[in-house]
């Protein structure tokens, strides 16, 4: 996505419930998912001062207790105008000087290092997805970073070529040399003026534009590609996938033609290919003109077909990639979302569909981003936690702690057949401890659900129950209630909750 740093004024609070829940669950799926080494993750920008100081610590501790296994690195579209030797970018030299060089005078210092990353990953056993320079770097720099790495820290950390090369709010200086041979283009975002004006998909129409994009992404990052594997002939190197209209607030005009270019010409070299979930594009709170938090949860319901979408064309153009959603969050645009319950509950829903679908890991946008700058949830925002100097968590943190429950590494994860297929979604898990784990997630904002289901296997006993709900809207009651229970065969879920079982 486009850089987002900046402070926001909205209105929202966190509001998390109690409920005590006697239960038990069950499986009957469609499809199971042994889960990666890292399922659950989320995006860490160079520019991020909380992470890389005291804070960072509080962060680490919040991130461990919710299962984050992987850190993904670059900002976003910041990815692809930094430069991990000097810690600087460029960002302040854009439009206009997009060949800036890093040590230049409009250039500028990120506090967040690759080494400081590194570190605060390492302390929480957690991977790492790089996003190189592809916009404003070059090959050299790319194999460089591969090459600094040791032994073990080659073996955490997978490579992406580039952030949303198919996207005209990125740098993309290749653009300018062979095949392409575009001349004129500015990198922006849409309220940039004029930057749009030189896009390829707005001189050439969407189909021409797009094709000039891949085919100049296709052939420049195979350079990136040969010289981190050169570098490190083991390396995992990914590329990013673009979604068509079935995702509007992620659609990429003529993304086949994107994905099929891409991946034919570069599936060599292709191990995972990055998938970018913002279901919608609106700011601010949900309600009016902006859909609602129905409807916020209701996009979860088209995650599966998503992923059979992917992959169905990657069957067709590189068979053996996996599917990685690096960033992911309800919008592209801050919203308050992340101050309410909705936050929470598209959250658990959106890692668990996703995982249970078969993709290798979900990562939130982002960690923090400066929307929230205190310890109360009150403006328009992205982050699992605020940016206080000691950060606190949004609602989406809730969601990937409850479904950290389930997303565990080595757990084999599937989705739950349930007497409600409309308003809950549901899933079970069998852990790599050999214990057992089900998730209830009730899509419904304005009613309780009672499901019936079959009690699993190894389900049994005394069993111990975690539930978040919407409630009073109470922001001085932001726990999760946690009970104990046995099995049974059916479960009554608060409007717009999420409910765990777990065996003790």
């Amino acid at each position: 996505m486009a850089f987002r740093r900046g402070r926001w004024v909205a209105a929202g609070a966190i509001a998390v419930a109690a409920v005590v829940v006697a239960v038990a669950g069950s499986t009957s799926g469609s499809g199971t998912a042994g889960l990666s080494a890292a399922p659950l993750g989320v995006n860490v920008a160079p520019w991020d001062a909380v992470y890389a100081g005291p804070g960072g610590g509080t962060a680490s501790r919040l991130l461990k207790a919710a299962g984050i296994r992987e850190l993904r690195y670059g900002g976003g579209s910041w990815a692809d105008i930094y430069d991990w030797r000097t810690d600087t970018d460029i960002g302040n030299c854009l439009p206009d000087r997009a060949t800036a060089s890093f040590t230049s005078e409009c250039a500028s210092t990120d506090p967040l290092g690759f080494a400081r990353l590194a570190q605060r990953a390492a302390a929480i056993g957690a991977d790492t997805l790089v996003t190189v320079n592809y916009g404003s770097g070059t090959p050299a720099l790319a194999a460089a970073w591969a090459a600094s790495l040791t032994p073990g820290e080659r073996a955490s950390i997978r490579w992406e070529i580039g952030n949303e090369s198919y996207g005209c709010w990125e740098v993309n200086n290749e653009l300018a040399g062979p095949p392409a041979r575009y001349q004129g283009y500015r990198p922006g975002d849409a309220s940039a003026a004029g930057q749009y004006q030189t896009c390829p998909v707005t001189t050439q129409g969407p189909a021409t534009g797009t094709r000039t994009l891949a085919t100049s992404y296709a052939s420049n990052a195979l350079r990136f590609m040969r010289a981190i594997r050169a570098a490190d002939p083991g390396a995992v190197i990914g590329v990013p996938w673009a979604f068509g209209s079935a995702v509007p607030g992620s659609a990429v005009a003529d993304s086949g033609e994107w994905n099929s270019i891409v991946l034919r010409a570069d599936r060599a070299y292709v191990g995972f290919v990055d998938a970018h979930y913002y279901p919608f594009s609106f700011t601010g709170s949900t309600g009016g003109a902006s859909p609602t938090d129905s409807q916020v949860l209701r996009a979860l319901r088209a995650i599966p077909a998503l992923y059979a979408g992917i992959r169905a064309a990657l069957s067709a153009d590189d068979p053996g990639a996996a599917v990685v959603v690096g960033e992911t969050a309800v919008s592209t645009s801050p919203t308050t979302t992340v101050c309410t319950p909705v936050g929470a509950v598209f959250a658990a829903g959106d890692t668990l569909a996703w995982l249970a679908a078969g993709a290798r890991g979900v990562d939130w946008w982002d960690l923090n981003n400066y929307g929230d700058t205190g310890t109360a949830c009150t403006h328009r925002d992205f982050g699992l936690l605020t940016s206080a100097a000691k950060p606190v968590p949004e609602t989406p943190y809730y969601g990937y702690l409850l479904a950290s429950h389930l997303a565990q590494p080595g757990a084999l994860l599937t989705t739950l057949a349930t007497s409600d297929r409309a308003d809950v979604l549901a899933y079970q898990a069998v852990l790599a401890t050999g214990g057992r784990a089900v998730a209830f997630i009730n899509l419904n904002t304005a009613a309780a659900r009672t499901v019936r289901y079959a009690v699993p296997p190894g389900l049994g006993g005394a069993l111990r129950t975690w539930t978040y709900r919407a409630g009073d809207q109470d922001p001085a009651n932001s726990t999760i209630t946690t009970s104990t229970a046995h099995a049974a065969s059916a479960i009554t879920l608060p409007a717009e909750s999420i409910t765990i079982i777990e065996t003790r």
